[in-house]
């Protein structure tokens, strides 16, 4: 079978078994990545074999590159000095072209690019690039790109490098991006990813290599691939998780509505733009949280203490003695006598996410907080939570909430 009708693994594979057939070109293919998986370090591919030395390895992948090249040499092809490098390259069609469409992809993953060459059938499976180089080597191509790790992330750079952009800062820009992103609303989107990136270095951007780069990172979870929505569960103090959880210890359970509105009271939360159904999709990944027909929910009871402040603790505890609601003026000199100050009253009765607002001047706690299971209103005031979990569910007429207001 001729080169030209060869995937890349059995063109590499047929270019050694021709220099020297059997184990020797087996060990070196293993070592060099030219079978697709990436290549293995000199004693990693010794102890495959049957557990030959380090040095031993090294010797034999040398002298299959020698055998290889002398075999160029000797149909022709005019070898460097010192038997460095070859001064023709050796035909090898499936190389070429994957050495193209490697030079048309970078700067991206290295995932990414060995996606790209199964796609385009250069390769039978996705091919790690560093067989891609190892390969460019030996048979004295040029490769337009080098492999580097950014911030966790494997990429493929070109090579030269881009002279109007440092395509290595782009790419950890993307990261770091990506992250605070997560960390300030919940989750984020490429196009933003890619806008913020592009801004912040007056650079071009391309939303292919934002998607390229974070779906890399290893706790990487799409919320939704169409409108590029994504999260990354092992950002720490993600400002959306810790209120959605803050919300659940008093709420128990309540309407997806009601938790979006909770989130959006905060004027810090300015960058909580996403939709309500992403939000869901954002508390099913949240461990712990359940969503049920539009109703989110903790699969456990959670303790108000161990996920509220202070004054929002206070808070809870005398809305909790008083039925679950209260007009302002009562509730605030409730909470100034308990100690706490007028400007954290103030700042909690407007952007908490526990609280929400009941017409008339009256304030309560969110969702089914005026129902809360035995037990709350002496964990809110920092006793141990004997009582048993109950799931209540709100009626018309057992809520203060569901009667009419009163008029003034």
């Amino acid at each position: 079978m001729e080169l030209t009708t060869l995937p890349l693994e059995a063109e590499l594979a047929t270019v050694a078994e021709n220099a020297e057939p059997g184990r020797t070109a087996q060990i070196a293919i293993r070592h060099w990545g030219w079978d697709g998986r990436g290549g293995a370090t000199l004693e990693a591919t010794g102890r495959e074999f049957g557990g030959i030395t380090r040095e031993r390895v090294r010797q034999l992948c040398e002298r299959l590159a020698t055998r290889i090249r002398s075999a160029a040499a000797g149909e022709g092809t005019v070898e460097r000095a010192g038997g460095a490098g070859l001064a023709t390259p050796i035909p090898a069609p499936a190389l070429e072209r994957a050495l193209l469409q490697a030079a048309g992809a970078a700067p991206t993953t290295a995932q990414d690019l060995a996606r790209r060459l199964a796609d385009e059938h250069v390769t039978a499976r996705p091919f790690d690039p560093h067989g891609l180089l190892t390969a460019a080597r030996v048979l004295g191509h040029e490769a337009p790109f080098i492999l580097e790790t950014l911030k966790d992330v494997r990429v493929a750079l070109p090579d030269p490098p881009d002279p109007t952009a440092d395509t290595g800062q782009v790419i950890a820009a993307i990261v770091d991006t990506a992250r605070a992103l997560v960390r300030r609303a919940g989750a984020a989107r490429v196009r933003e990813v890619t806008g913020q990136v592009a801004a912040t270095l007056a650079v071009w951007v391309d939303d292919d290599l934002v998607t390229a780069v974070v779906s890399e990172l290893e706790d990487f979870v799409w919320l939704e691939r169409r409108s590029g929505w994504f999260y990354l569960p092992s950002v720490a103090k993600n400002a959306v998780a810790s209120r959605v959880v803050k919300v659940l210890s008093v709420a128990g359970r309540l309407d997806l509505t009601d938790l979006h509105a909770g989130i959006r009271r905060d004027e810090r939360m300015k960058d909580f733009v996403m939709p309500e159904y992403i939000l869901g999709e954002l508390c099913r990944r949240i461990p712990g949280v359940a969503v049920e027909d539009g109703r989110v929910h903790a699969r456990e009871p959670i303790r108000p203490r161990d996920v509220l402040e202070t004054t929002e603790m206070t808070l809870v505890r005398i809305l909790l003695e008083h039925g679950g609601a209260m007009e302002r003026h009562a509730l605030e000199t409730l909470c100034l006598a308990a100690g706490m100050k007028a400007s954290s009253f103030n700042n909690r009765i407007a952007y908490s996410p526990i609280i929400t607002e009941r017409g008339y001047g009256r304030y309560g706690l969110r969702g089914n907080g005026s129902t809360a299971r035995p037990g709350w209103a002496g964990d809110a005031a920092g006793e141990a939570d004997s009582g048993p979990a109950r799931d209540h569910v709100p009626r018309p007429g057992d809520l203060e909430h569901f009667q009419p207001p009163r008029r003034r």
